[in-house]
């Protein structure tokens, strides 16, 4: 697992210098934006399934038992 975490990290930013063509500003801006978006999806993932473990509903209901 965090081989693969690893090599998703090492992807994305040289994806970023790619798109960015070393004008290194751009990269900076790019890599922000997509940290930010990285936080908000896991705060929004966190909180949902926080919110199942809270109702006791983990993804199955009672005809599936």
């Amino acid at each position: 697992m965090p081989l693969i975490f690893i090599g998703a990290v090492l992807l994305i930013v040289g994806i970023d210098l790619l798109v960015s063509w070393n004008k290194y500003e751009v990269f900076f801006k790019i890599l922000g934006v997509e940290i930010l978006i990285a936080v908000v999806v896991w705060g929004v993932l966190t909180l949902v399934f926080s919110s199942r473990k809270k109702n006791g509903t983990d993804g199955m209901s009672e005809d599936e038992v």
